[in-house]
């Protein structure tokens, strides 16, 4: 017998041509590098949205912290066994250290005393040729805030404060012990640089315990600026205060620390900063390397752009294209105690 043979009707599959192969891994790896690339997308955009959030919360305690000590500027404790008032030291021909006081583009150096209107140690300026590094962390143009206030005792026990005034660093400050003005709390802001390379808002006060100054202490990383301006009543810009000039408690002028020094007078000078009525206060914080979506230059205007100036060393800031997210804020506290000598 003669065996039938069927038509073949289609080829077997035996494997795939090198232009299927081809075609096969290309189609892998573009599914490979789409995915790929969605992840990388989604974990910027977790970075960016999550140091959105953290620059947001530096924010609001930079803002609650230091309009809770600029607005004890001036505090005297009227109810204080022995009360020390400023219009007594008046009389007495007193003239105690301003309530309120700065140094505009200024690093911080621990001062010698308490006396900071006639020291050396800080002066207006010195911030460039204090930095070792040429960039943003330490050239930034920020500024030195220095608040001055009367504590408050324990009704309980005289050694210790009740807590209500408290310094830089969330520590409640005591009265006067002696009488003496410029025994005062005092609280210091200014930027310092890490070892890390990062710049924080750094908080100096004095303790009255151990007799030292106590700083500087980060407390706020990532500010690589801060500006203060002042708001101020009947004074001119490095002139004495006239003393017919009326006074209406209302911030009528914005000045640096340096515009209310007037040379070779430290009375003139006192007086000027007797007469600021608010502070202005801005600040831009950035976050790590890689945080912000694009890598662009920018420049950025802590006081505003209002207040921008080229005679302000920090109120531009140019950041190099570093990849990091930056917040800007700006906010003003009036100053609700009389910081004057009546």
């Amino acid at each position: 017998m003669t065996p039938r043979h069927f038509p073949n009707t289609g080829r077997k599959q035996r494997g795939l041509t090198l232009i299927e192969l081809l075609v096969a891994l290309g189609l892998g790896l573009l599914v490979v590098v789409i995915a790929a690339t969605a992840l990388l997308l989604g974990q910027q955009g977790y970075r960016s949205v999550d140091t959105t959030t953290q620059l947001r919360d530096r924010e609001r305690f930079a803002t609650d912290l230091l309009t809770r000590v600029i607005i004890q500027a001036g505090y005297q404790d009227l109810g204080a066994a022995n009360v020390s008032l400023r219009s007594t030291a008046k009389l007495l021909g007193n003239d105690p250290e301003p309530d309120i006081y700065g140094w505009n583009n200024a690093v911080y150096k621990q001062p010698d005393d308490l006396i900071l209107s006639t020291g050396t140690k800080i002066t207006n300026g010195n911030r460039p040729a204090s930095c070792t590094v040429n960039d943003t962390s330490c050239k930034n143009g920020s500024d030195v805030l220095l608040v001055r206030y009367q504590g408050v005792n324990s009704p309980t026990d005289a050694a210790k404060p009740d807590n209500t005034m408290i310094n830089c660093m969330g520590f409640g400050e005591t009265g006067l012990t002696n009488g003496d003005l410029n025994d005062r709390a005092v609280s210091i802001f200014h930027v310092t640089r890490g070892t890390n390379g990062e710049p924080s808002l750094s908080c100096s006060y004095y303790n009255f315990v151990t007799g030292v100054w106590a700083g500087p202490a980060p407390m706020i990383e990532g500010v690589e600026s801060f500006q203060v301006l002042f708001g101020t009543d009947g004074v001119s810009p490095a002139l004495a205060p006239s003393a017919t000039a009326v006074q209406d408690t209302v911030a009528e002028r914005w000045l640096r620390a340096d515009q209310l020094t007037v040379a070779g007078n430290d009375a003139a000078t006192r007086e000027n900063w007797r007469r600021v009525r608010a502070v202005r206060v801005g600040l831009v914080l950035r976050g790590s390397v890689g945080s912000a979506q694009q890598a662009t230059t920018a420049t950025f205007t802590p006081l505003g752009s209002m207040y921008a100036s080229t005679n302000d060393t920090g109120s531009n800031l140019s950041v190099a294209a570093d990849g990091r997210l930056r917040l800007q804020s700006t906010f003003t506290v009036h100053l609700r105690n009389d910081l004057t000598l009546r």
